[in-house]
Formats: structure tokens, sequence, C-alpha cells
């Protein structure tokens, strides 16, 4: 069994960065890379990296994208026992970047997720039971967000992934309770309608999130338990690379520090951390994460 399971998206990076200062509306000289990604296929590989007993339920294709996909997650240590292949495409992302490695603009076609449904996951039912944790992406269809609430809600950490796919969150918290959400500041504000932090994390307390940890990027990160919010400071990193996949880290960090059984405000400590260790990579996941590099780090 595994001590935490990541359901959601796996596919392929596909990233463009301008060589110089990013003019919109025409082509721009740069680079282009392809690399491993997906919001819960990030997760799990950062959380593999750690040392940590982890598993992922994603849909995968039967392409030659898929194949660099399955080959680096497994080489971090993650069981893809449970996941579904089927013959669509595999997952892409494709993002352009500017000169500094900040997000322009991004499209993603997941629509091979379409395919884990409820009754793909439930035959896995024993092994989400025994997990400690289950972290799900909100590329997922809403029916398998529900289901998961339904039965698992006092250990699921559900990531928004967007501001568009937020929504599923807000859908979800109509019918459960959450124990916790990720969201970043632009989708908190779409999930709530106020850029008042202290408004906004009330708001969702009161549809049923029981946690919440709000991602600022280089602000670092806010906890709220409904009692109390906490401001969390970014962890000291290098010059940024690039954003992509820093959240996805951020999150990593997060599960990693709460089965450790650190408290939230703590364990997001170790989220911050390991967001820093992505944005000096070109990767979508940490390059040298480890667990010694991640404790050192939280300790400085």
């Amino acid at each position: 069994m595994f001590d935490i399971i990541v359901i959601g998206g796996a596919n392929i990076d596909i990233k463009a960065r301008a060589g110089g200062k990013f003019i919109a509306g025409t082509s721009n000289p740069g680079s282009v890379s392809f690399t491993p990604g997906g919001v819960a296929r990030n997760i799990a590989h950062n959380l593999g990296s750690l040392g940590v007993n982890v598993a992922l339920i994603s849909a995968i294709g039967n392409d030659a994208a898929d194949e660099i996909a399955i080959a680096a997650t497994k080489a971090a240590g993650v069981d893809l026992s449970l996941c579904l292949r089927d013959d669509a495409a595999t997952g892409s992302y494709v993002a352009v970047l500017d000169e500094k490695g900040e997000l322009v603009s991004a499209v993603n076609d997941m629509r091979i997720l379409e395919s884990l449904k409820p009754e793909s996951v439930k035959h896995h039912r024993a092994a989400l039971e025994a997990a400690k944790l289950i972290v799900v992406d909100c590329n997922v269809r809403p029916d398998l967000l529900d289901y998961l609430a339904l039965n698992f809600s006092e250990k699921l950490v559900v990531e928004p992934v967007s501001v568009s796919k937020s929504q599923k969150l807000l859908a979800l918290l109509d019918k459960h309770e959450v124990f916790l959400a990720t969201p970043n500041r632009d989708q908190l504000k779409a999930l709530t309608g106020t850029d008042d932090m202290g408004q906004a994390c009330q708001y969702l307390h009161e549809r049923g999130l029981r946690n919440l940890v709000v991602h600022l990027g280089s602000e670092g990160a806010v906890v709220s338990s409904g009692k109390s919010i906490k401001r969390i400071h970014s962890a000291n990193h290098a010059q940024v690379r690039d954003v992509t996949g820093a959240g996805d880290a951020a999150v990593a960090g997060l599960a990693y520090g709460l089965l450790k059984g650190y408290d939230i405000s703590k364990a997001a400590q170790f989220g911050q951390a390991a967001a820093s260790l992505v944005l000096n990579s070109t990767a979508s996941t940490a390059v040298g994460l480890t667990e010694a590099a991640l404790q050192n780090s939280v300790n400085e």
C-alpha cells in the first residue's frame, strides 16, 4: 500500500521561452523544450524524489509522449500500477515564458482524463483507504472529485490547477467538506470574488473547506484554518529560470510535511522550500530534490 496517492494529470510540457524581451502578437526568437509534466504527475514525481511511498492514478496514452512521462516518473520512484492506459493522446501543456521565465500564457489539452471515471478508481478502494493522504488536481472529472470527497474528505487535498478549473472545487463544496485546498491568489479570487485574503478564506471555510494554503509566488504562502491566518515566507532561492511546476512542488512539499506529522503551517514551509528548487530549474520538477536537501532548506 501507499502513504500518498496522487490523482490527476500526467502529460508532456512543451515550454517556449523568449530569448529576449517578449513582444506580444509576433514571433519571438527563443528556445523550446519538452519535459514530463502534468500537475498530479509533477507532485507525485517530487514526492518520489523525497523518498515517499507514492502512487499516481492518471490516464496515460499509448504514444511517444507517454513513454517520456512514464520513464521519468518511474525513475523518481513513483508507482504507476494504478494508472489507466488509454488509446487517446497523452495530455499536453504548452507554455510561453518571457525572458525572465515568467508565464505569459499557456494552453493544456487534458481530454484523455475524461476516461478516468469513478469506476476506474473504485477498483483501487483498498489502496485509497490505506493511504494517509490523497492529493487530487482539478484536471479530473467533477464526478471523480465527488467520489473522492464523499469517501475520503478527511484526508483529501485539492489542487485547483487554474482559474477556470478551480470552479470544480466550488461545486464540490456545495456537497462535501474537504480537508485542504491549495489555490494561488488568482484562483482564490475566482473562487470567492474578493481580493481580501481574510474574507476570501472565511468564505471558503463557511462553504466547508477546513484548511487553506494559498500560494503567493515570491511572497510565500498564507495558511488559514478558519480560526487563524498565518503568513509563510518564501524560501531563499537563486534567480528564477522557469516558474513551471513551482506550485506543484509547493503542494508536494506540503504533503511531505503533513505525512511527517507536522502541522499545516510547518508543512507549508516545506512546500516553499521545494518550490524554490524548481524555480532554479528548467524542468517541471525539482532537480536535486532530496529529503536531506529539503530538510536543510527549511532548517536554514
